[in-house]
């Protein structure tokens, strides 16, 4: 992110000072400010967890980007549900799930397509994405047929029993987030069966793309590269990418079968028998000194892990103060608009949450780098409705309201709706820039009826 950026900290630092001096400003200029005053706080949260992660290694640092890859959503949810506004909280799931599938991997694909053409990338990634989403889907879908199907035939304690259905997927979808972290991150019983030979590449469903044989500590890297301003940050990634292929050649040429191995095979007039095996290492060697992290192939120290703690906890403790006051004004923004609240929390207040999200998500589309851009965004779809969206529902039972995943038609509609065009334009494997423009009317579409109509 640039330097720039940062400087919208004083945003925050005004927004506190008027709320703790009690000044009283049009709640225009109050919620704008604690908008604007968010955005920095939760990209300082990125980069303190990129450092916690240069220490903790591949697997603790991909867990820690899983649990704050959203947290700045979840504090804001929080604290809406303290003020009541439950609403607001169930529009913010639904307009984060839908940002993310919808909005940024429309933008993102429309800008790297108009640059690059087509760009490609696994299938197998987006197929379980896709399988993701689907189970996404079903858990909010299904308490809304329910309530409608029982409002229909009359039936008594709806909303008693909402809740509690409720409550039992949110745990549900609890269970399922913890066994794709237990996947994608310990990669427990990921490993081909006997006789199949494994691909070069493998994706984690919720973190990302990583492959085994190659670099380490992939995600840190990624993220130090996507926030750097080195002015060769494309030809770096381009690089690394012709590493990757490198590696997994050089691995494939070792797991030749034994059979073929043994029969007879011409040898050169020169050379020695090793040459082969001389080969292979010497390419393992460049691919390993070309994807070291950069604090390493630069000779550069790792960051200070004591201080990369204290900006978490001071960023993470930065967003909960201002979450708060940006809360409290979204009641008197909303009347002097005249907007209806479904439409502050199905479009700003996850455009707030994950704005700076969504530039690195763009530049990785810029680099050709499709994979991580699926990632980034369906991925961080699925973590709002695995685990996002059940804390908050548990955690209603100490609000002043209850929250249930009983949504509305428009919401529940535009979800599958996503869904289902996620899963067409991403099943061939390349994505072209008409395909990311359907993905962004849709998006409009939704709004505007939002926005007319309510949600």
């Amino acid at each position: 992110m640039s330097r720039w950026f940062y400087s919208l900290l004083l945003f925050a630092v005004l927004a506190v000072a008027l709320e703790w001096l009690h000044v009283e400003i049009p709640p225009l200029l109050r919620f704008g400010c604690a908008a604007l005053g968010i955005l920095p706080l939760a990209a300082l949260i990125g980069r303190a967890v990129e450092a916690v992660a240069e220490h903790t290694g591949e697997r603790i640092g991909g867990l820690l980007f899983a649990t704050f890859g959203n947290v700045t959503e979840l504090i804001i949810g929080l604290f809406a549900l303290s003020e009541g506004l439950v609403d607001v909280v169930r529009a913010s799931i639904i307009g984060s799930i839908l940002g993310n599938i919808l909005l940024v991997l429309g933008v993102a694909t429309m800008v790297g397509c108009l640059k690059h053409g087509r760009l490609r990338f696994e299938t197998r990634p987006a197929s379980q994405y896709a399988s993701l989403l689907a189970l996404c889907i079903a858990g909010l879908l299904l308490p809304a047929v329910a309530e409608l199907l029982a409002s229909r035939a009359g039936q008594s304690h709806i909303v008693e029993r909402g809740i509690q259905l409720s409550d039992f997927i949110a745990v549900l979808l609890l269970l399922g987030y913890l066994a794709s972290i237990l996947f994608s991150v310990f990669r427990f019983r990921d490993h081909p069966a006997e006789g199949v030979e494994e691909s070069g590449e493998s994706f984690e469903p919720v973190l990302g793309a990583r492959s085994e044989a190659a670099l380490l500590r992939l995600l840190s890297y990624r993220q130090h590269l996507a926030h750097s301003n080195l002015p060769n940050k494309s030809g770096v990634l381009r690089e690394l990418d012709r590493t990757l292929q490198a590696m997994v050649s050089a691995e494939r040429a070792e797991a030749t079968p034994a059979a073929a191995a043994g029969s007879p095979s011409p040898t050169p007039a020169t050379g020695t028998g090793d040459a082969p095996s001389e080969q292979r290492e010497a390419t393992r060697g460049t691919a390993r000194q070309q994807s070291a992290p950069p604090s390493e192939a630069a000779g550069e120290k790792k960051p200070n892990l004591w201080l990369a703690l204290l900006l978490l906890a001071a960023a993470t403790a930065g967003v909960a103060i201002v979450s708060d006051i940006l809360v409290a004004s979204i009641e008197p923004f909303t009347e002097l608009l005249g907007w209806n609240p479904a439409f502050v929390g199905l479009v700003f207040l996850p455009l707030i949450g994950g704005l700076p999200e969504y530039f690195n998500t763009i530049n990785m589309a810029l680099d050709k780098r499709m994979g991580m851009v699926l990632a980034a965004s369906a991925g961080s779809s699925i973590q709002i409705a695995l685990l996002v969206a059940p804390i908050l529902v548990l955690g209603s039972l100490l609000a002043p309201q209850r929250l249930d995943l009983v949504f509305s038609i428009v919401e529940i509609a535009v979800l599958a709706l996503g869904a289902f065009l996620f899963s067409e334009i991403t099943h061939d494997g390349e994505l072209v820039w008409l395909e990311g423009l359907l993905l962004i009317l849709l998006y409009a579409i939704m709004g505007g009826t939002v926005f007319l109509f309510g949600a």
